[in-house]
């Protein structure tokens, strides 16, 4: 086991000691009480496994059964509107 202190922590992750002791507080990282605080080093790495973002995996199959969608056919669904029909030029009869 290896106790790093939060300035250790914030070097290897590249962020302000302030973000360490924000994760500390809220929980997402495990730290030993004291002066000065310690992490262990195992947790640290353990919080930077479940912090990354993993790529969706090729197998064509898309969560909860749903049909793989294009990025074009994504994009017409989600951001560009939907084409309205157009309307009557045909004005109202005046009686």
């Amino acid at each position: 086991m290896k106790l790093i202190t939060e300035q250790e922590a914030s070097e290897i992750l590249r962020c302000s000691a302030e973000k360490i002791k924000r994760l500390r507080l809220s929980g997402r990282l495990a730290y030993i009480p004291g002066r000065p605080v310690m992490i262990d080093e195992a947790d640290l790495l353990a919080f930077i496994e479940a912090s990354k973002i993993r790529a969706p995996t090729s197998s064509g199959n898309a969560p909860e059964g749903k049909p793989k969608l294009s990025a074009e056919a994504w994009a017409r669904l989600a951001v560009l509107k939907p084409k309205r029909a157009p309307r009557s030029s045909k004005k109202p009869a005046n009686r």
